[in-house]
């Protein structure tokens, strides 16, 4: 049968301002768990940060010697949670071999940064150099580190501005500050290659807001679906909320199409199940009645999906 898409809860988060999530450093000494985040008043209690001022850097020290690439990459592929996995993203270098800005090395880098609390800071500096190196030799290796030091002071920085989801007031000033800092750090082409398209989406989301009027409908957002158990005028109202009166309406009349054919689809397989169990009948005589009876209760393209479905 086919199934409808399910209502999955989706929040909104004003996260867009940052493009990035919590890093969680996994494996500490302690064997607990830690968030990197806090400073400059952004801190676990309101969901925010790309990092604090106090995190370790790329170049800290660490008490116990700093693993080789050939090590943090038998730690992180053979025995940690990279197995299985290539690297996303890309290094950005063109057929010239010239580091070119875009997207992709941001990508490549939160790929690598995934295996913070397996390995160091220190030594994923060490695999991305290394692996840059290979790829693409010591100049371009050299360049890409560098940006790699870049990304990290900002994923680490201690923003001034401070955020309160509650009070949007306050989000232009966050957004405003980061958008100054990454430029000051990585430059203007790399900083709009890395976060040009998460600062779109804030302005886009927080406009939208402002206007006070419904969100346009995300395509890849589940709609909200009747289930059993649901309450229909909960549905609605989430609907209305999201999309507007007229498209409540219209997905009211899917929800009825939906309940309507899979009323007569069920119905129907009572039917073919009734049939196969009729010990008087051969198969053909079977195939000849349930055709009758879907000819009777469905139409056109409906007769062809029962018939896959039934596999009469």
């Amino acid at each position: 049968m086919q199934a409808r898409a399910k209502w999955v809860a989706v929040s909104v988060a004003a996260v867009l301002i940052l493009g990035g999530a919590w890093l969680v450093q996994r494996g500490d000494a302690d064997g607990g768990v830690r968030l990197l985040g806090g400073g400059g008043g952004h801190g676990p209690s309101d969901g925010w940060g790309l990092g604090t001022g106090d995190a370790p850097t790329p170049q800290a020290a660490d008490t116990a010697p700093a693993r080789t690439p050939d090590q943090v990459r038998n730690r992180l592929y053979k025995e940690g949670s990279f197995a299985g996995t290539e690297p996303s993203g890309e290094w950005c270098v063109t057929a010239d071999k010239l580091l070119k800005p875009c997207k992709g090395l941001r990508g490549r880098f939160e790929y690598y940064i995934l295996g913070l609390g397996e390995v160091t800071i220190a030594e994923i500096r060490g695999l991305v150099q290394d692996e840059a190196r290979r790829d693409h030799g010591d100049k371009l290796a050299a360049e890409i580190t560098d940006l790699f030091d870049k990304y990290w002071k900002i994923r680490t920085y201690d923003w001034k501005n401070q955020f309160v989801q509650s009070d949007r007031s306050t989000w232009m000033p966050v957004f405003e500050e980061q958008k100054s800092v990454r430029r000051q750090i990585l430059g203007q082409a790399w900083a709009e290659a890395f976060f040009s398209d998460d600062e779109k989406h804030f302005l886009e989301y927080f406009a939208q807001l402002e206007s006070g009027q419904p969100a346009a409908p995300d395509v890849g957002e589940p709609v909200p679906q009747m289930e059993a158990g649901k309450d229909p005028a909960a549905v609605r109202a989430e609907r209305v909320s999201r999309y507007g009166e007229d498209a409540a309406d219209r997905l009211e009349a899917v929800d009825k199409q939906w309940d309507d054919w899979e009323r007569r689809l069920s119905a129907a397989r009572t039917e073919w199940d009734r049939l196969k169990a009729a010990n008087n009948l051969s198969d053909s005589q079977r195939q000849a009645e349930m055709q009758r009876y879907v000819d009777e209760h469905f139409q056109d393209k409906d007769k062809v999906r029962v018939k896959a479905l039934l596999r009469y």
